[in-house]
């Protein structure tokens, strides 16, 4: 009997190791998850971050672009005026209305 006692002992025993082992691969199995996922997590993170930042600039860039178009529509109703189309006479073609008398700076 003290045979067989021993050999239930080492048996044991070698479970024990075994079990240990176990539980420490398993371990770091869940230490090496932890730190991926929260390298994952940090990298999505800063890359949220870029994004905020390009989308503010590009709101930006299109509220721009709208005060740009709206100020160009007002542009070309004003071209289409009897008044730009005295201004340009005057300034560019040099034309004057009958009886009007212009000064000019000698150079």
């Amino acid at each position: 009997m003290a045979f067989s006692k021993k050999k239930k002992v080492a048996a044991f025993r070698k479970e024990k190791k075994g079990g240990r082992l176990g539980i420490f691969m398993a371990m770091f199995i869940f230490i090496a998850f932890i730190g991926m996922f929260g390298y994952n997590s940090y990298t999505l993170y800063k890359q949220q971050k870029q994004l905020d930042r390009d989308m503010a600039i590009l709101e930006e860039k299109l509220y721009q672009e709208q005060v740009r178009e709206k100020n160009l529509a007002e542009f070309e109703t004003y071209t289409h005026t009897k008044k730009y189309a005295e201004k340009v006479a005057k300034e560019k073609l040099g034309y004057v209305y009958e009886g009007e008398i212009i000064f000019q700076k000698d150079k």
